[in-house]
């Protein structure tokens, strides 16, 4: 017995001496760090009308939303379909803005989105549909509202809960568009084109609004450039010149996408992606406006789904956690949370830890937990 003692502590000092890698002297010294509770207190929100989060949240939970624009594409519910799947495997939820023609139709489908966990906004009446468009920068306040109203009442009717988050039809959005939202009763609106020049290319093509703020901000009825005090609160699609969307994802591709990432988390504590259903089905097999692109249709099939999935995995890679509009941005509003603090782990220590950020509601304590296993397609 003592023979065979001394020989297994021959091995464990013959073992000790063999040289450290740089992964064990990272784990050694994380391992020393202490873990410490933070009771973190959302300051009170700035005279200008600014939001900000604790600076703990914006370390360990920097979020991203994941947000859907349902344009009233007839023959685009099989790309829905396919990405309310496509959440499910990615344990992922996501905002989803419908024009309210659409979930008129199809209110079976939406009611599916509710019961899934998925949060839904309006995006006009019948944006993207064969006969006109949507224009809130030129419209009257009396249309505007109208569109608004019968909007909200589509979507409610079909998924039982009433929409608070708007995002205009092509961003267009304008001053009127603010008071129309502030009378229907709306809390959240995602339509500012901050930081967005499409170049001829897309939607935008003005620059009233470039200079808004990327972070949340309660909008201003004079300006929706600068923060105000509206009881509506901003968050703006990201963009660094162009947007981040599926369609940038598709012409520019994956790597050019993740360095555009880098560059906006530079500047702000979160992201806001979008991308429609019928960029994921065949064009042939939808119906679209006259004034619809070829580039943009050659590009729609459902072998996007694989971008896109390369797309949510890098951001899932990079500890950047799915939130919905109404979640986090409470948060911001004054929400009390607490976060348990965690030193980040080296890029290639943390494969297989991610943050994970549980559901929460105002009045409701908020935990963030380290050690959770990353978020991995079934």
């Amino acid at each position: 017995m003592q023979a065979k003692m001394n020989t297994m502590n021959t091995k464990a000092k013959h073992t000790s001496d063999i040289p450290k890698t740089d992964m064990h002297k990272k784990v050694q010294v994380l391992e020393k760090q202490p873990i410490h509770w933070t009771q973190a207190r959302v300051p009170s929100e700035p005279p200008d009308g600014s939001l900000h989060l604790h600076p703990l949240r914006e370390r360990f939970c920097q979020p991203w939303h994941f947000t859907i624009d349902v344009d009233w594409v007839p023959g685009s519910e099989v790309g829905l379909e396919g990405l309310l799947d496509f959440c499910d495997r990615w344990k992922m939820k996501a905002t989803i803005f419908v024009a309210g023609r659409f979930a008129e139709t199809h209110p079976d489908l939406f009611g599916e989105c509710r019961r899934r966990g998925h949060e839904l906004g309006t995006h006009g009446w019948e944006h993207g549909s064969l006969e006109h468009d949507e224009d809130f920068r030129s419209a009257s306040y009396t249309q505007q509202r109208d569109w608004i109203r019968r909007a909200t009442e589509a979507v409610e009717n079909a998924s039982g809960v009433r929409p608070v988050v708007f995002r205009a039809p092509s961003l267009w959005i304008s001053e009127t568009t603010l008071r129309a939202l502030e009378d229907e009763g709306y809390r959240y609106d995602s339509s500012v084109p901050a930081r967005r020049f499409d170049c001829g290319f897309g939607r935008v093509h003005y620059l009233k609004y470039f200079r808004a703020p990327s972070e949340p901000y309660r909008l201003s009825s004079s300006h929706l450039r600068v923060p105000g005090h509206s009881s509506i609160i901003e968050m703006a699609p990201s963009a660094f010149l162009f947007p981040i969307n599926m369609a940038t994802l598709r012409v520019l591709g994956l790597p050019v996408m993740k360095w555009m990432v880098r560059r906006i988390f530079r500047r702000a504590s979160r992201l806001v992606f979008y991308c429609h259903p019928h960029e994921f089905v065949h064009a042939n097999r939808q119906s679209f406006p006259r004034n619809m692109s070829i580039w943009n249709m050659q590009g729609m099939t459902p072998e996007n789904f694989s971008l896109l999935d390369g797309f949510v995995e890098h951001m899932m890679r990079q500890d950047r956690s799915p939130a919905l509009f109404a979640d986090s941005l409470s948060t911001a509003c004054g929400v009390r949370s607490r976060a348990r603090t965690m030193p980040r782990l080296p890029s290639d220590a943390a494969d297989g830890l991610t943050t994970h950020k549980t559901p929460f509601s105002a009045g409701v304590v908020e935990e963030t937990h380290v050690g959770t296993p990353v978020f991995r397609r079934r």
